[in-house]
């Protein structure tokens, strides 16, 4: 049952509808009725779990979506029982669920038909961040410290493979989707339930963003749909320092600058040049003008010297940095934005 359920002439949902989740799937069942206004109204339909700290204020959605699926309405009554993928929402905090049968209408914007919230919180049991969180950038490299990375579950519980990712957002991360820029990121392993990894201090390699923003620290686990965030910590990214100014070349007296006219003016010993020293000039000019980038070592290179190699921009440079350690060539074909052309050519720039 629900707690409150709201509706309109389209269709509604009946008084028989409940969730069940099972990690990160979740049984969705319920009853709905369709007018049949609402086969000419859109033809696109959908059930969505989602989840809000906050609850839903005024019948409206709020929070994060965490399940949906589709519905094919016929006039009448129809129940629907499936189990979909789940992206429950990051954090630690209670959240208040609710069940919307949406629609999409003629201008491509979702609306909500009916809205059922359950009286009930969820609490979700996931690896989380525990104490202080810290993470500080200098020279191409972030600090991070945690008091303690817990696995709350049951002893049997072993975690999926869990990894820290450092990102740079515009706006503080609320424990859904996001988009920013990746920092910098390390694999941590698995954690069995009821374990914790305590008094943690990693440095590893990191894009410098620029600030003002928020940057996130996100705890996330490897599952059936790829790694998901289950735990996050917002933190200050501090503008960087502008440049101080150069300081005013010192102005120089009459004599000073007759003396150093004078010394320029005055012509210099000049040895007789062998042919020997002659090769070995333009061998040095030669190895000047070679490739920077050549063989430059993908896992520890700066961010200046990956930008200097051909094909990769600021975006992939960051990216490829935030993936950091790469076990071979092939890892790098994972990074968003490298394809199997880019990676050929990679091989050929690059050392590992």
């Amino acid at each position: 049952m629900t707690q409150d359920i709201s509706g309109n002439a389209l269709a509604n949902i009946g008084e028989t509808h409940g969730y069940c989740f099972d990690g990160d799937s979740v049984l969705i069942n319920a009853e709905l009725i369709f007018s049949d206004a609402a086969l000419s109204a859109a033809s696109q339909w959908a059930l969505q779990l989602w989840s809000s700290v906050s609850g839903f204020p005024d019948q409206q959605l709020a929070g994060v979506k965490v399940a949906e699926l589709a519905v094919y309405p016929a006039a009448g009554y129809q129940s629907l029982t499936a189990t979909v993928a789940a992206m429950p929402p990051a954090g630690t905090d209670d959240q208040e669920m609710a069940l919307a049968l949406v629609f999409w209408g003629e201008n491509g914007l979702p609306s909500v038909a009916d809205l059922a919230v359950y009286p009930v919180a969820e609490s979700f049991v996931q690896p989380k961040l525990s104490g202080n969180v810290t993470c500080a950038l200098a020279d191409g490299m972030a600090t991070l410290t945690v008091d303690a990375i817990e696995n709350p579950r049951a002893e049997d519980n072993l975690s999926g493979t869990l990894a820290l990712e450092v990102w740079a957002l515009d706006e503080p991360y609320a424990g859904g989707s996001w988009q920013g820029i990746p920092v910098a990121s390390m694999i941590l392993g698995v954690l069995g339930g009821g374990q914790q990894l305590t008094d943690c201090n990693f440095v590893v390699p990191a894009a410098a963003p620029e600030g003002p923003g928020v940057l996130t620290l996100m705890l996330r686990e490897w599952g059936p749909a790829g790694y998901v965030t289950r735990d996050y910590c917002n933190l200050s990214l501090e503008a960087p320092a502008k440049a101080k100014p150069k300081a005013a070349a010192k102005k120089e007296a009459p004599k000073e600058k007759a003396a150093k006219v004078k010394a320029k003016a005055e012509p210099k010993p000049v040895a007789k040049e062998s042919k020997a020293p002659a090769k070995e000039s333009k061998a040095a000019t030669k190895a000047a003008k070679a490739p920077v980038a050549k063989g430059v070592a993908v896992n520890s290179a700066s961010e200046a010297e990956l930008l200097a190699v051909k094909g990769l921009s600021a975006t992939l440079v960051k990216a490829i940095i935030a993936g950091r350690p790469y076990a071979s060539f092939d890892d790098l074909g994972k990074v968003k934005g490298v394809g199997p052309k880019l990676l050929a050519k990679l091989r050929e720039e690059l050392a590992l």
